[in-house]
């Protein structure tokens, strides 16, 4: 066990069991206390217990399903609370090797000594079906793209924008910048936290030798060489709303919340005209552009 305190957080709503003891099993061999915060699984029973049989493991139930944003917060109490010196969040289905914990309080360590502003650190992640690398994107203050490839890199580099699952997190950032914003519910809540981090001094970084596998939506639709990304119609609902709502925060940068705005009303045309259940995306569209022009949370 690491000598540094390590609180992980896995966040579950409706898990696939197995996976979900996979992961548990795997952190409780890694960090000091791992933490279920479920969403109100319809198999909630199962996930109690995972935890009953694990030392240093414990679940807490939600009594309705509050989105990611609060269970990570209700997780990140918990390990402020305890004092804990980091945080690491996981979704249920993250998939992390023997010596992940240790190699990322490692490296993040050692960035430290060097950048004592350090909030966050990221593994690398590569797509669980087809294999690709995920490039990261990182954004000047004007809020253009550029993205970089992880794929042959050796070396931790700095990052505007990480995801999540996988990132450890200092539990003094945390006092810092503050908590996720619950106002986001899933979508986008890792991008607003990481730029309101840099907006306060921080930085944020990313280390390439630690690989995590991860898949975006449920499915995807290939369109000539593209592939679409297929979330659920209750999903897109929230990432339409959102982006209008970072387009009203002075710590995002207008070109990201423009440019985020106008892929996702693509995006959500092509699952109108080439998905399945076609009038539930209609319909989040149109909640969508309604909410977040409205500032509707």
């Amino acid at each position: 066990m690491l000598k540094c305190k390590t609180c992980s957080i896995i966040v579950s709503y409706n898990p696939e069991i197995d996976n979900l003891v996979s992961l548990t099993n795997a952190l409780a061999r890694q960090s000091d206390f791992v933490i279920i915060i479920d969403n109100n699984s319809h198999n909630k029973e199962s996930i109690v217990s995972i935890t009953e049989t694990q030392d240093r493991c414990r679940s807490i139930l939600l009594d309705k399903n509050t989105g990611i944003a609060h269970a990570q917060n209700v997780g990140i109490q918990f390990a402020l609370d305890h004092d804990y010196a980091y945080v690491v969040f996981f979704d249920q289905d993250s998939t992390i090797d023997s010596d992940f914990i240790r190699q990322q309080v490692t490296a993040f360590e050692h960035i430290q000594s060097g950048q004592p502003q350090l909030a966050a650190l990221g593994p690398a992640f590569v797509d669980k079906k087809h294999g690709f690398h995920y490039k990261i994107v990182n954004i000047d203050r004007y809020g253009r793209r550029t993205k970089i490839d992880t794929q042959h890199m050796k070396q931790p580099f700095a990052a505007s924008l990480i995801i999540s699952s996988g990132s450890l997190v200092s539990a003094d950032a945390l006092r810092a910048i503050g908590p996720m914003d619950e106002r986001f519910f899933i979508d986008y809540v890792d991008t607003e936290w990481c730029l309101r981090a840099h907006a306060k001094g921080y930085v944020i970084y990313v280390n390439p030798q630690v690989q995590m596998l991860h898949a975006i939506g449920d499915n995807s639709l290939q369109l000539l060489k593209w592939r679409v990304p297929v979330h659920s119609a209750f999903r897109r609902y929230y990432r339409i709303r959102n982006a209008f709502f970072l387009l009203k925060m002075r710590h995002v940068p207008t070109l990201l919340a423009v440019r985020e705005i106008t892929f996702n009303l693509v995006h959500q045309l092509v699952l109108i005209l080439f998905g399945q259940n076609k009038l539930a995306y209609v319909r989040s569209l149109w909640r969508g552009l309604r909410d977040g022009l409205n500032g509707k949370y």
